[in-house]
């Protein structure tokens, strides 16, 4: 399907020099069961071609929320140079502060090297 990113498509990749990946949609960390394999997900097929971290989601996000929590955890990443964890924990501090319901702000999960 066009515009649709697949974990299949993502393993032809060559991700080794990807510091952090932000897949800022819905259910971007949510997995497919496959019998004897576990569970596959755009997530995991991130750190699989070679991504250090990975921000994604564990469910359905509102664009507005997304677009304040992401625009806040780039800004204290790249703006006060703080790790990816950190940042990624005072932009949902930011966002519950701002009213944000949790289920707004509290899905988004970063894997992988927390600096």
């Amino acid at each position: 399907m066009r515009g649709v990113l697949t974990a299949e498509e993502l393993s032809t990749l060559d991700l080794s020099g990807c510091e952090l990946a932000v897949l800022s949609a819905c259910d971007t960390s949510v997995g497919v069961a496959r019998p004897d394999h576990g569970v596959a997900s755009l997530q995991q097929a991130l750190h699989l071609v070679g991504a250090r971290s990975t921000l994604t989601s564990l469910w359905k996000a509102d664009d507005e929320a997304t677009q304040r929590l992401i625009q806040a955890f780039y800004a204290k990443l790249w703006g006060e140079g703080l790790g990816k964890a950190e940042a990624l924990r005072q932009a949902k501090r930011q966002m519950r502060a701002e009213n944000y319901p949790a289920m707004y702000w509290a899905g988004w999960v970063l894997t992988g090297d927390p600096n």
